[in-house]
């Protein structure tokens, strides 16, 4: 007789899911290690590009790991689990004509099977045969010796032929339609990931890439930016480490949010346009001139749209706000100075 339940394929099953087990620990301590290099590896300057990077690899690695657990450890598990319950219970013999039925269903939270009819003379039995074994059954109707335990055949042997053919594997087809409905299934799992890897992605990033007041400086300006990350990263450099970093925004990026942008270190803001941000500006400020067309001042053009298309030029002056915590140590009037030297042409690239 043909035994598909035994210790030392109990022992192999048990190993095959350690194995799995530690690959697919590999594979999640993989992911973590993606991500934290990359939130080490960002910057100012590409912190754009690494967001977006961070959650392309984090949505892929993480559906990679859902399909390794559903496709390879999980059923390993519970086919180990599987077999040591069949072993732990008395098998029985019976005799019959064997007929598999249907196509493969899975048990809840157990193996995979193929339905099976015992006619024994007496009475039909409905049985179940592990998917895995069913190429090691005989032509519906054959005759056959069985043992089962409880519902499930765990060997079978012809009486009169001295082996088992192995002529029922599964059609490449149903196959394939199976592997697409399980990878559909995952799809739930796979919303709820990149729903997490959004928020807690950005969360982090959003650490990564911001800090207390007095650890930065924060520029708006009253017009179009080109560059920001480019000139966020020049200034950070230019300012030798006494600031964590630099944020350059427009005044859209606040413009529901007054109390936030109250409290910016520097303001750009056309001449058109000062009266209505003057409760900002530092008291008795005069404002750096950073663009000037009859003067031909043109400080930080590659960065500042200081003339949109169809626009009316106008002059442009940098205010230290009223509010900055770095009014005190100079960092922005330094800042300011700073801007306003920019005077090379910069490579444009995309924002």
């Amino acid at each position: 007789m043909r035994l598909f339940v035994s210790r030392q394929e109990l022992a192999l099953k048990q190993k095959q899911a350690r194995r799995y087990s530690v690959v697919f620990g590999l594979m999640c301590l993989l992911t973590l290690g993606v991500f934290i290099a990359e939130c080490l590896l960002t910057r100012t300057g590409n912190a754009a590009f690494m967001l977006r990077l961070a959650y392309a690899s984090m949505i892929l690695m993480g559906f990679a790991c859902m399909v390794f657990y559903s496709f390879f450890l999980c059923p390993a598990r519970r086919k180990a689990v599987h077999l040591e319950n069949l072993l732990s219970r008395e098998p029985e013999i019976r005799e019959g004509r064997l007929t598999l039925t249907g196509s493969s269903f899975q048990i809840p939270k157990s193996v995979r099977v193929r339905s099976a009819l015992l006619e024994t003379g007496e009475e039909t039995l409905r049985l179940n045969l592990d998917e895995e074994w069913v190429p090691f059954a005989p032509p519906d109707g054959s005759p056959v010796r069985v043992q089962t335990v409880g519902k499930f055949i765990t060997g079978i042997e012809l009486p009169d032929a001295p082996g088992l053919p192995e002529n029922r594997a599964p059609r490449p087809a149903s196959r394939i339609r199976r592997i697409l409905r399980q990878l559909l299934s995952l799809f739930p799992a796979l919303v709820l990931w990149v729903m997490a890897v959004l928020m807690f992605g950005g969360f982090v990033f959003n650490q990564i890439t911001d800090t207390a007041p007095r650890n930065k400086i924060v520029v708006y300006a009253d017009c179009e930016l080109r560059n920001a990350p480019e000139l966020a990263e020049k200034l950070e450099q230019a300012l030798d480490g006494k600031v964590r970093m630099v944020k350059i925004h427009p005044f859209s990026y606040a413009m529901f949010d007054t109390a936030r942008i109250s409290r910016g270190d520097l303001y750009l803001v056309p001449d058109s346009h000062r009266e209505e941000y003057r409760d900002w500006f530092a008291p008795g400020e005069e404002g750096t001139v950073l663009f000037d067309p009859a003067a031909g001042v043109a400080a930080a053009e590659a960065y500042f749209l200081y003339v949109p298309e169809g626009g009316v030029p106008e002059t442009y002056r940098l205010y230290t706000g009223g509010a900055s915590v770095h009014l005190e140590d100079g960092l922005a009037r330094r800042a300011a100075e700073l801007l306003a030297a920019m005077t090379e042409p910069v490579k444009e690239e995309n924002p």
